[in-house]
């Protein structure tokens, strides 16, 4: 299900994963994500229901993958400083 996920976005189509915790959901994105041309400069754009999991995952994507990431919530700083990158 991983694969075809990847593969379903990497052809532009949507794709939907619903699986518990700990069943695989995070390496499709990142897989698709690191087959993108860096020079489309492309966002994506996870929804995590609660933050803990949203700084795994930001750790996992950041660390693992090396793709640069950030969990945003209501603890995300709302200067313009953090926002200029």
């Amino acid at each position: 299900i991983q694969l075809q996920a990847a593969l379903a976005t990497f052809h532009g189509h949507d794709s939907l994963l619903c699986a518990g915790t700990g069943m695989g959901k995070t390496l499709p994105t990142a897989i698709s994500l690191l087959l993108d041309d860096p020079a489309d400069n492309t966002i994506s754009i996870t929804i995590s229901p609660l933050k803990r999991l949203q700084i795994t995952q930001a750790n996992d994507f950041n660390f693992k993958y090396k793709i640069p990431t950030i969990a945003i919530n209501e603890n995300t700083p709302r200067n313009d400083e953090f926002w200029n990158v």
